[in-house]
């Protein structure tokens, strides 16, 4: 095959069989691991021929390697949950001797934290994602759990499925027009949070690089706040919309609880690494009820690898990075990247 895609993860069918079909209308070879697909006997009834198939799993890198040897190489490696591709796997997937090296990384999603971008630069690998594809689908996740999280329902439910009626257990929750929201990030899903969140009366504020000045504020209309600290001791809900950076990595510590508002709420969507599971859970353990409750959906191991200590403490909402999971979302994302690498491969070849 002179250029081929190997799809290393992809949604189960119906939507499966929408973006491979993609790929076969603009006449792209597709081979398609099987490996994460619990019904695999059906997408391969389905196919047929007309694809080819492997059986990876991309978390054993040796294995990925050789499976990676053995077909010959590959023109591109698409991936939508973050599948971490490291610098020994890309200097092998470009190894000259392969019939088929690898040429692009394409990302269905905005991330690209888990790709070893300086080991794609040497390289020689290009980096394709879809910036903005489930910026809408996240910011309802964000709006959904503050709006959730801030009257205690999670409280609620837990005690009335334990038959217990426990309507005054808590002091009264406030409403969404006394909310302040804190945004610790101003990108594209940021302001899409903030659209939301303004139309159901929330006051929001934020922070950003540099670049955030009053002037950009006041275009995207959002308060800006200077520093992290005086966002913190402002926000009754803080949600992060950051890039994972050396700078950003730990940025949420005990020092940043500390100090967030008594009785406020800490949402992260953005990745794992930001937050310090560790000394978050050691915080709310120390000081029940500073931290009023927080929605985790993005940690520093995922998948297999998942291994949290906010496991069972108290008012920790976790959710296996689904925040930006919808299906218009990852139909949205998978065409995206499909065409992108379908322009990749036309300028290529």
């Amino acid at each position: 095959m002179a250029f081929a895609t190997l799809i290393l993860d992809a949604p189960d069918p119906p939507l499966l069989f929408e973006e491979v079909d993609r790929f076969l209308e603009l006449g792209l070879a597709v081979t398609l691991n099987l490996h994460y697909f619990t019904d695999k006997d059906t997408i391969t009834r389905h196919y047929g021929e007309r694809i080819q198939y492997a059986r990876i799993n991309c978390h054993d890198n040796p294995a990925f390697i050789a499976a990676v040897n053995q077909a010959g190489g590959y023109s591109v490696f698409k991936t939508r949950l973050n599948i971490p591709l490291d610098g020994e796997l890309i200097s092998a997937a470009t190894a000259p001797a392969l019939a088929t090296p690898l040429r692009a990384i394409a990302q269905a999603g905005v991330g690209l934290n888990h790709i070893d971008r300086q080991a794609a630069e040497c390289f020689g690998v290009t980096i394709l994602n879809t910036p903005g594809s489930n910026a809408s689908a996240v910011a309802e996740y964000v709006v959904a759990q503050a709006l959730y999280l801030s009257r205690d329902l999670h409280h609620y439910n837990a005690q009335t499925h334990k038959g217990h009626w426990s309507k005054g257990s808590l002091a009264p929750g406030l409403q969404f027009g006394e909310l302040t929201l804190g945004l610790v990030g101003t990108g594209g899903i940021a302001q899409a949070v903030a659209q939301k969140a303004r139309a159901l009366g929330i006051k929001v504020i934020a922070t950003g690089s540099e670049r955030f000045t009053e002037q950009v504020a006041q275009d995207l209309g959002l308060e800006r706040k200077p520093t992290l600290e005086q966002l913190l001791s402002e926000a009754d809900v803080v949600s992060i919309h950051t890039p994972l950076t050396p700078i950003t990595r730990g940025l949420f510590d005990s020092t940043a609880f500390s100090q967030m508002r008594q009785g406020s709420i800490l949402i992260n969507t953005a990745r794992g690494g930001i937050v310090d599971e560790d000394q978050l859970a050691t915080f709310m353990t120390r000081f029940p009820g500073h931290i009023k409750a927080v929605a985790i959906d993005t940690f520093a191991q995922e998948k297999d690898r998942f291994n949290s200590p906010l496991t069972g403490i108290a008012n920790a909402q976790l959710t296996p990075h689904i925040a930006g999971n919808t299906a218009t979302a990852i139909r949205t994302a998978s065409r995206q990247i499909v065409d992108k690498i379908h322009a990749f491969s036309t300028a290529a070849t």
